[in-house]
Order: C-alpha cells, then structure tokens, then sequence
C-alpha cells in the first residue's frame, strides 16, 4: 500500500469511528482468543522438550490386560535395570527414579515443610536429563548414601540462601508404604535449578538413592526393584533392542503383575504429557483440539462480523467506488485498496489482541496451571503469531473487497447501490453459521452444567458434607493416630471419628478376590477396590448395610459392597445370601448397600472392606462433625491437633470436595465453554447488528411509503424482524442435530449421564431468539420511528 493509500485508508477510517471501533473491537477478540489458544498448545507440545536431545528418552513401563480393562505402571524391575545397564543396545544412561512426598525441617526445628516431590534417584539422572545446577557436581551430588540436592524455591524457602552446601536438613516420608523410624538426615551437595512448569519430571529435592529407608526386611537403599525407569538411546529405533534385551533377561513368562502378564514398552518422555493422566484439561489432546478449534471458529466469527458490516455500509462506500473507477482506477487497485485497509484494521486489532492477551494471561495461567509468558516467545511462535493477524485481515477482507470492487459508475452515480440478491443471501449465510456457532456453544456450556449438576444432586451412597478427612501419613502421625483419633472423637461438636485407608474421591487401592472354591485358580479373580478401616467407618460415613453388620475390627471378618458380592457370585438377588460366605480365611459379616468412590465417570466398582492393620501407616482420619456446628468443630478439631502434633500442618478437607475435584477438568470444559459461548453471542450479535443495519437502510423509504398508508409502528418492527427470525430458527435447526450429538457422544464417558431434557433445547432457542430480536430491534425501531416526510424527501 502506497503511503497516499495508507493516507486515504486512514481519513476513511477515521470519518466512520463507530464502525471502525466495532470492525476493530471484533478482530481484537478473535484475534486474542487465537492468540491465548497457540499459547496454550504451544506450551502443551513443548512438555519436556527443553531437555538435551529430548526425542531420544524414553519411559519404561509395562502394561497387563485385566479383564477388559488395560492397566499401565510406569516401573522397571531390579533386572530390567540390569538389562539396560549391561551393554543393551542403543542405550546411552539409564535412570531409575522414585517420587514420595514428605516433610523437609531444618536440624533441630520442629515445624517444616510439605512437599509432594521429593525424588530419589542416582547420578546417572543428571546423563538422562538436562536440569541445570546453580551450584555441586552432577558427576557427584548422588553418588553417596544420604545426600541431597535442593531446588533453588526450597533452599531459599528454609536458608533464605541457595549457598545451602555442606548444609543439614532431615526428610520425613509420608507416603510409600512402611515408614523410617527416623527421619532421614540428608547432607546437601547442591541446588538446581527449579524444574520449568512444562516439565513431567518435577522434584522439590533430589536425594541420593543409595539412601537406605525401612523395609520389612530392614534398611534398604531406595532404589531398589520396582522404580520408575527413564532411558536415553542413541536413536528412537533403539527401543526394539532394549526391550528386547529386558524379556530376555527375565523372560516374558515371569513378567507378570497381580497374576496378569505384562508386556514392556517404552513410549518417548515428550509424549507423556499428552496422555490424558492429569485431572484437568492440561494433558489431554483431545481439549487441546477442542480449544483450538473453538477459538479458530471465534477468529472466523469475528471475520464474519467485518464482512457483514462493511457489505452492509456499502452505500456509504458506492460514491467512492464509482468516482474512482470513472477516473480510472481498476477493480484490482479498488481490491488492493480495501484488502489494505482490512489488514490495517487487522494490525492494530493484533496489537489490542495482544494487550489483551497481556492482560488475561495471569487468569489464563490459574486456570490451565501454567506458567506461560509473552516476554520469552519462540520465534516460530511469533511468526504464528503474526500470521494470524494476516489471515484475520485477509479473511475479513476479502469478501467485502469482491462485493464493493463490482460496483459499476454508471449505476453507482445514478443511485443504485445493491449489492443484489447473491449478496444479500451470501450475507444471510454468514449471519446463520454465527447463530448456529453460537448456539453449539450455548449448547455445550448447558448440558456441561446439566451434568455437573447431576452429580451434586445425585445420591452418592455416602454423608460427605460433614465428614472431613485428615492426612496421617507422616511416621508420628501415624503412631499418634489412635491418640489423635479418641481426642478428636471426644470434641463436643464432633460425631465420631474413624482411621481408613481412603474415603470416596480420595486414597484408594485395589486387590484381586478369588470366588470361594477358585483360590487356585487366578482366572477368575476380581479385581476390588481395598478399604481398610476401623469398626466407626461405616457410621462416619453414613453408608448403608443391607445385610449383616459391620465388623469390630476382628482380623477374620469382611465385609462388601452389593456389587462385590454380586461379581463373587455369593449373591444373586438377596444380600443376606453373602453374610457367613468365606473369602479365604475370612468371613462376609455384612453387604452395604453400592456407593460412588470414584466419580460418576465409572461405574461403581466392587469393595471389600477389611479392618485396619496396626502396622499400616498410610491412613487418613475421617471425622463426622455436626453440622450445625460446623465452624466450631473445625476450630475444636484444630486445637486437639496442635495440642497433639503441633509440628504437622493442619489441613482438613470435606469429603465432598474431596470427591468433587475429580470432576475438575469437566468443570474447567463448562467454564471454557460458557466463556466462548460468551464470546461468540456478542460477536454473532453484532453480525446481526450489521445485516439489520444494511435491511433497514435498504427498506427506509418502503417503511416511509407503510407509515403514510396508516402501519403501525409495531407492524413495522415484526415484519423487519420476521427475516431475521427465520434466519436464526434455520441456525437453530442446524445446530440441534450437532448439539444432540455432541451430547451424546460427551455423556457416554459417564457411567451415569444425566438425562437430555427438551426444555433445555426449548430454554436454549428461546434464548438465542430473544438475543436476536433484541439486537435487530434496535435499527427496527429506529427506521420505524422515522418521520416518514424525512425518508422520502431524502430518497
């Protein structure tokens, strides 16, 4: 564009402001929905790929079949180690590793700190992964017994400091089966740097695993059989011969788990993100699609509204039109001149796109949990960047570039500014693939809270609105829970208290059942989910016997959901048919009715219920409170607690949130979801703004002609607005079938969908009409309330 061009553009831009705001406004929006969506799929892909050579790690895990489910454990044995190590093909390092949580206190302090990855691994970590040290040698930091790196966040968290080597700190492990006596004490050889956030490897601390922990053999290192294994190889096609020399060192037929074969694989570490593991939308490349294909239709709507609006004021722009090209501008300079100008509306809508990206990306950050930043884009991603701003201005542009180019002068100077009826039904096309977007979403923002709700209103099985569950994990804790248990119990506002292993949504495990009569023979297990507890869980949690009774915590007694004794086949129809069944050496006392310890994704799986060993250490408290004291027993509940182990955090987590945060990335898809939707009724409207605008200006002096035979302005508004609600019913009916099938397909991922009501449908069209009308009345009623002698004195 030449600069009198850019000049011309500019004073044309600027004689119009409204239009300009609008044309502007929309593309921004578009634009900054596109920009937010390579943000987010940019930082999805680059999941570890920051290490060196990263398409060369690889995972060890191994997969069994158990009934029709497959299931995948990311560990390599003691031999499959070996195998690596011993002169495998291709293979580079190899680095077993082992992820806990636990309490980190500085010597002699008793209050430290919760972390969730403190990590053991061996030197050979720091061959497979590229994690930068501040300080210590990677060659050294872990090659001996009880040391420790710390991340660069904890060293300054408890030494203000990161010159932390040399330093002491002790570790208290609260998760991983059998605890230390002691806490470990643990030398400091170094600090790392914090892993980024697009990381799957995460660690607080990095401690040596030569490091003995308690067993019930006694002491042994860490890292020793059944480790979480990460490979480097010299090319991806060398993980044929590593597993290859794995099966060949322990032999595929003693590769087995809970009595099920296994067969080894190893997937590359780059694409472990985008498995679909994570509770949340993050991880899962089917909303990585979703999310890009919702915010590329947003960009498309917002093309649309340019198009529809400058079509519409193309009497405004016929004159023009006409004057240049009777002084002989051609169609293709014509062309260029509006393809500029949509690319220069296009540009500065890039640059308020990208303010605006700016300004929502702390909200972007909390709610997919990333760390993204505009101030260190790749430069590929900027070149993304920049070429959707082109594209936005060349779809934009383009359309209303053909329609005002075909003008001709002598019509154009005669009056006559149609653009004619393929126009107008090109501009009715436009307008109905708004609607029906914009309903899609709409669509699939309420049937996400339909469901949603239908789990908060679903019966569950269980009271979890006032059971509220603390950890007790860490050694002392979990020696201190009977203490802790009959304190708490004996608060005035709380109703009992129980020690488990996991309550719904929480901590569970799982066991193979073998039918009575079958014990030798594994085929015909069951795969249960385990709950140990105490004889108060069954009254803390307000679950429900239909047979029997609860046990006393003797060591031979069980007891079963109604679907674990179905599946065993010691129940057909009655449940008392199960009570006095043996199961091994113990006997069925009693059957509860089914309750939901997963979410409502899966159906409810068989329970056994056994009581609580003494040796377990892996509990948690569940503690019923009254209700109507609900501020009092937690203020109660926190006094026994500091009173009790004051140098444990005390962090108390209602059941039913507990249960609903597995619900999380639906939730995080309804939010999504009604924030587009949002996006794209404002857009759409504004699309009908435009077309309203140009029927309107089309029909003034008809309108003018109506009010002097004696129409009332109401006749007026409903025969403007009847086109316009045809065209959205069109938009509606096309959406039904695909929100009917979107539904559909979405609800079979539940295993107890809530039901598609009509008046959701017939709420979702009322909706979008009364949008529709309200904005179309807008000109409606403006041509209708004209002074009739005014519209035909000016045609």
């Amino acid at each position: 564009m030449s600069f009198s061009s850019l000049r011309y553009t500019l004073r044309s831009l600027a004689r119009r402001p409204g239009t300009t705001l609008i044309h502007t406004g929309g593309l921004a929006v578009g634009i900054a929905c596109c920009f937010l969506a390579l943000l987010y799929v940019q930082d999805e892909r680059s999941y570890d790929r920051f290490h060196e050579d990263a398409e060369n790690i690889f995972a060890v895990r191994k997969a069994f079949q158990f009934g029709d489910q497959q299931m995948n454990l990311l560990v390599a044995s003691d031999e499959d180690v070996d195998a690596l190590k011993m002169g495998a093909p291709g293979v580079l390092a190899v680095a077993p590793t082992r992820e806990q949580s636990g309490i980190v206190r500085m010597p002699g302090q008793d209050e430290g700190i919760e972390v969730e990855a403190a990590r053991f691994a061996d030197a050979s970590f720091f061959d497979v992964f590229t994690f930068p040290l501040l300080s210590g040698n990677p060659a050294t930091a872990l090659s001996s017994p009880n040391q420790t790196l710390l991340s660069e966040s904890l060293a300054q968290t408890l030494f203000g400091t990161a010159d932390v080597i040399g330093e002491l700190v002790t570790l208290e492990r609260t998760s991983g089966g059998l605890k230390d006596s002691l806490p470990l004490e643990l030398t400091i050889s170094g600090v790392v740097l914090d892993p980024p956030k697009a990381s799957s490897i995460s660690f607080q601390l990095l401690i040596s695993g030569s490091t003995p922990v308690a067993s019930s053999e006694g002491p042994r290192p860490m890292l020793d059989g059944g480790d979480p294994t990460y490979v480097r190889l010299a090319s991806a096609a060398d993980t044929t011969a590593a597993i290859a020399a794995m099966n060949a060192t322990t032999g595929t037929e003693n590769n087995t788990v809970m009595g099920q074969k296994t067969t080894t694989y190893m997937p590359a570490l780059v694409d472990e993100h985008l498995e679909g593991s994570t509770g949340g939308m993050t991880g899962n490349p089917a909303y990585l699609t979703l999310f890009s294909a919702v915010a590329a239709l947003i960009l498309l709507l917002a093309c649309i509204n340019y198009a529809n609006l400058a079509t519409a004021l193309a009497a405004y722009r016929a004159t023009e039109v006409g004057v240049r090209k009777a002084l002989g501008a051609g169609r293709r300079q014509l062309g260029a001149q509006f393809l500029g100008e949509a690319l220069l509306l296009a540009t500065a809508a890039g640059a308020a796109a990208l303010a605006l990206t700016a300004l929502v990306l702390p909200v972007f950050n909390a709610f997919f949990d990333k760390d993204v930043s505009l101030t260190t884009l790749p430069v590929p991603l900027i070149l993304g960047m920049g070429g959707i701003v082109a594209l936005a201005g060349l779809v934009a542009g383009l359309y209303p570039a053909l329609v005002l180019t075909r003008f001709q002068p002598a019509r154009v100077l005669s009056g006559l500014t149609t653009t004619g009826r393929s126009g107008a039904m090109v501009r009715r096309g436009l307008v109905v693939f708004q609607f029906t977007v914009t309903t899609i979403l709409l669509g699939g923002t309420l049937l996400v809270a339909g469901q949603l709700d239908s789990v908060r209103s679903r019966d569950l099985g269980f009271q979890g609105d006032q059971v509220v569950v603390l950890d007790l994990q860490a050694q002392r804790l979990s020696s201190q829970r009977n203490v802790l248990k009959n304190a708490i119990a004996a608060v005035s506002s709380v109703e009992r208290a129980s020690v488990t292993s996991g309550t719904p949504g929480g901590v569970r495990t799982g066991i193979q059942i073998s039918p009575p009569g079958t014990e030798d023979d594994p085929t015909d297990d069951v795969f249960s989910l385990l709950i140990e507890a105490d004889a108060a869980f069954q009254s803390t949690l307000g679950l429900q016997l239909v047979a029997g009774s609860w046990y006393s915590d003797e060591a031979s007694a069980t007891v079963l959901n109604e679907s674990a004794a179905r599946v065993l086949g010691i129940m057909t129809a009655d449940p008392a048919e199960a009570v006095g069944q043996m199961l091994g050496t113990t006997e069925v006392v009693g059957v509860v009715r089914d309750f939901h310890m997963t979410d409502l994704r899966q159906e409810i799986m068989p329970m056994q219920f056994l009581p609580v060993p003494e040796v377990m250490t892996e509990t948690q408290l569940a503690v019923k409170i009254d209700g109507s004291q609900a501020e009092e027993a937690l203020s109660d509940i926190e006094g026994v607690w500091k009173a009790t182990v004051p140098e444990y955090p005390f962090a108390p987590e209602f059941v039913d949130d507990q249960f609903a945060d597995q619900l999380r990335r639906d939730r995080q898809l309804g939010q999504m979801f009604g924030l587009f939707a949002g996006i794209a009724v404002l857009l759409a409207c504004f699309g009908m703004f435009g077309l309203a605008a140009h029927a309107a200006e089309r029909r003034t002096k008809e309108f003018g002609v109506r009010k002097v035979l004696g129409a009332s302005v109401s006749g007026l508004v409903a025969r403007l607005s009847r086109e316009f609600v045809a065209l959205v019913v069109l938009a509606l009916v096309l959406a039904a079938p695909v929100v009917a099938i979107g539904a559909r397909r979405w609800l079979e991922g539940f295993a107890y969908p809530a039901a598609v009501e009509p008046g959701v449908f017939v709420a979702l069209a009322a909706g979008v009409l009364v949008l529709a009308l309200a904005t179309v009345s807008v000109h409606a009623l403006r041509v209708a309330l004209a002074d009739p002698v005014q519209s035909l004195r000016s045609e």
